[in-house]
């Protein structure tokens, strides 16, 4: 997803595009003495707990040894998504259940900028040297033995949005390079996972489907969480080549935060009627973080 205003502005470059139960984010540091065993071999690994770390960390990470790994974890299984397009190291990445079960394995490339997202929900991202586990012969079904220190680990939730009786656990985009590339590149979402755009100010706001595999609910909210409308809003036929004329989905007055989440859920939901009228005085209850504009 990405901005239209700032598309029009910058066409001659080229185009561009937790709280769940806390206020603030708490950087854990990793469990001391967390291993994974996959294919026989125990491999160490740095575990990252927080929506911080794991928003940030893949391109802040060195290459490992064949006895080192990072793991990113989360509280439950997801569409988990790993951004590339900053990340200068390239991974194999084991996609894990809660139980520890590979679901899939998938190659990270450096500075890709469509990144990796698998194609069944996981918990676990575990990064890899590129070709480990081609050599451990390891595959999608096997079973990679976690220890007590990262089973026992409570990995922080996504920030909690609730609107009405509703909850989405959403992502946070907060900077500008963050709200440019948005949901782009992205072939499935949670059902209750979603994107919450935070910009410093209420705006007028255009948001285009550029690069967005997946149709959206997009939700403008004031200020004060207040929810001025939602578009459902289609997939471009082609959307790595929308043409020059394409439709944008915008904001009824000033808006300052957007809420992208799957096609149809404020309906399912009960937050707009059948015509897709919302409710006067239907407001959320923005996450802090959003609201303050950083996790830092």
């Amino acid at each position: 997803m990405r901005h239209a205003a700032l598309f029009l502005a910058l066409t001659a470059l080229g185009l561009t595009s937790c709280d769940g139960t806390r206020a603030e984010p708490s950087t854990s540091a990793s469990p001391a003495g967390a291993h994974v065993s996959l294919g026989g071999k125990k491999i160490d690994v740095a575990v990252y707990l927080t929506e911080k770390d794991r928003r940030h960390v893949a391109a802040q990470l060195a290459p490992p040894a064949e006895t080192q790994g990072y793991l990113l974890a989360w509280p439950r299984e997801r569409f988990l998504k790993l951004e590339g397009e900053r990340t200068r190291v390239s991974f194999d990445v084991a996609f894990l259940g809660k139980d520890g079960t590979i679901v899939e394995i998938s190659p990270l490339v450096g500075t890709n900028e469509e990144g990796l997202q698998p194609k069944v929900p996981a918990a676990y991202a575990l990064l890899l040297a590129p070709g480990l586990p081609a050599k451990l012969g390891i595959k999608a079904g096997d079973k990679a033995d976690l220890s007590p220190e990262i089973t026992s680990a409570k990995p922080e939730e996504l920030p909690l949005l609730k609107i009405g009786g509703a909850s989405a656990w959403v992502e946070l985009a907060l900077t500008e390079a963050e709200r440019q590339h948005g949901l782009m590149f992205r072939p499935h979402l949670s059902a209750d996972d979603g994107m919450l755009f935070a910009y410093p100010e209420e705006g007028n706001h255009s948001f285009w489907m550029m690069n967005t595999m997946i149709p959206l609910d997009i939700a403008f909210f004031t200020d004060d969480g207040t929810l001025l409308n939602v578009n459902e809003t289609p997939m471009y036929p082609n959307p790595r080549n929308p043409g020059d004329h394409y439709a944008t989905s915008n904001s009824r007055g000033p808006a300052r935060y957007v809420l992208e989440m799957n096609l149809g859920w404020f309906r399912k939901k009960g937050l707009v009627d059948g015509s897709g009228h919302v409710a006067p005085g239907t407001k959320a209850e923005i996450p802090p973080w959003a609201v303050k504009g950083s996790v830092d």
